[in-house]
Order: C-alpha cells, then structure tokens, then sequence
C-alpha cells in the first residue's frame, strides 16, 4: 500500500497538517523533500486549522481529480455569546451576547435540526470565487462583499463531544461533524448560535477525515522535512475505483492510448498490471467500450 520515500517519486502523501502553515506551504516543504517541483494538493485546509492534508507528488497529481475525499470529519471547538468578522478566533470581535444562557437539551435539538439537507450561505472569510475574485479579498479590502447563493449540503451526523463549559459569559463546547463537500464550519457554528438566538465563533478546527483518508494515517510535518514520508500508491489511493489486470496484449494497446472493449458498467475503470501497479485510468464512452483518461505507462497520454 505504501512506498518508502526514495522507493518511487509518484504517489500520495497524506500530512497532519498542523496549525500556523497554509497547504501552500506545505506543498512547499514537501517540494523540499523530495526535490521535485511536481507537488499539489487536492483541497485546501485554512491557515489556523489543523488535519489531514492529502498531498500529490508527480505522477500523483494526475489522479487528484479522482480521489473519492468530497465529504469531510471534523472536530471543533465554538465559543459561544460572541462573534468576530472572521467568524473564527483570528477575527476582531464584533458583537456579544455575553451569561446567555446554552442549555445541553436545547442545543441537542438544535443541531438534530442541521442533519439531512442543509442550506449553507458561505461566510464572509471564504475562497469561493465571484467574477474571478475570492470573497475573503473583498472583506480584506473592505469591499462590498457580493451576494453569493445558498448551497445544499449534507450533513451525516453532528454530534457533541464535551459538555458546556462556562467561562467569563461565554461558553466553549467541543463538537464531531460529518458533511459533504463545501462545508464551512464556521458558518454552520453560526447558524446554530442562531437558532439559540446566540452568537458564535470557532477557536479551533481539526479535519479528522478527507473521504477515506484519515489524520490516522497521515503523518507528522517533522518527519516529512526529515523524508521520513511513505507514499501511498496511485493504486492503493484509487481503491474506491473498480479495477481490471491487463493482459499483455490490452498493455500494449493502453500504452498507445486506445480503447479498450471491457464487459464492465462502471463510469471509470482502473487499469492494473499483474503487480499491482497502476497502468491507467479508463472512462466509460458506450456500451462496453472505454477510452483512456490517464495513461501512466511509456507511450501513453495525459
């Protein structure tokens, strides 16, 4: 499943990412330690939250649109009874509504509410693009901010990992939430807040899970810079697409791009040899004929 890093140069690296660093910046470092220019990310994860980053190097970035990791795990801290324009802990604060009062029956049932279909407007603070512009430029540069539509969401589960605790007029809960993809978690601590006709921030955010890939699985920034990094494969990374060993006569035809005639109904097929190893990505065009997504063997295309 894993490749010792120097074993092969292609395939996903999966980081803890801690708080302080953006993904760019950890594209960056991992540039740095394996000496390629070939990096990239397939999701970025704000500044002041920590988590699984799943990472690409070279070949591996050809396979970032394919990744099955659309719905997110979350864990999250909301201080209650105050707000800031970031809707998080590195905003100024701009309203209070400090000793109200959070009672656990009250705030169960509220967010029961939030599970199923979810409309979420994204915050201010967000990289959701309006005529080629993102809307955390806008507010920086204190700028009308355009209106950007609800989306619908979904949310799996949203449950609630500690009690209330009261401090100073406010109230800090520790909470678990599994969306889909598109979900700000800041935004839903405000729409909750708003049901108990409170106010809200978050003062901490931890991704525990991009699709299947866990922060188990990930590992530490400190090993990365010192290339203690294994690589998950192409293949290993791809699993959740159906996959077909190749004869050597269908190898020969996928490394010069054509297409293939597989008795199969599935959108994409994954193309492996006899060692595992991943040979290309084939899309369905009709009935039983496929033609090549990405080719990753000598004579194939991009």
């Amino acid at each position: 499943m894993y490749n010792k890093c120097g074993d092969t140069m292609d395939g996903i690296l999966l980081l803890n990412k801690p708080i302080g660093l953006s993904s760019h910046d950890c594209v960056n470092i991992a540039r740095r330690a394996f000496s390629t220019r070939k990096v990239g990310h397939s999701g970025t994860l704000d500044p002041e939250a920590s988590g699984v980053l799943v990472l690409a190097l070279n070949k591996g970035t050809r396979i970032l649109e394919f990744l099955n990791q659309d719905d997110k795990l979350y864990e999250f801290e909301v201080c209650f009874n105050q707000t800031t324009n970031t809707l998080d802990h590195t905003g100024h604060i701009t309203r209070e509504t400090l000793n109200h009062s959070i009672k656990t029956e009250k705030l169960d049932e509220a967010m029961k509410s939030f599970e199923g279909t979810y409309m979420q407007t994204p915050p201010a603070f967000a990289a959701v693009k309006v005529d080629g512009k993102k809307l955390y430029e806008y507010a920086r540069e204190g700028k009308k901010i355009p209106e950007v539509p609800p989306r619908t969401l979904t949310i799996y589960t949203f449950k609630r990992l500690s009690e209330p605790v009261f401090e100073s007029g406010l109230v800090r809960v520790w909470f678990s939430v599994h969306g889909s993809k598109g979900l700000y978690v800041r935004k839903l601590s405000e729409d909750l807040a708003s049901k108990l006709d409170t106010l809200a921030h978050t003062t901490a955010i931890h991704r525990v899970k991009a699709g299947k890939f866990s922060v188990d699985q990930s590992i530490s920034l400190e090993h990365l810079k010192e290339g203690k990094a294994p690589l998950m494969s192409m293949n290993s990374a791809l699993s959740h697409i159906p996959s077909l060993t190749a004869s050597k006569e269908m190898v020969v035809d996928i490394s010069h791009g054509k297409k293939l005639a597989i008795a199969q109904d599935a959108p994409l097929m994954r193309l492996i040899d006899e060692t595992g190893a991943l040979l290309a990505i084939y899309i369905k065009q009709d009935s039983g004929i496929y033609k090549p997504k990405k080719v990753f063997i000598s004579g194939g295309q991009s």
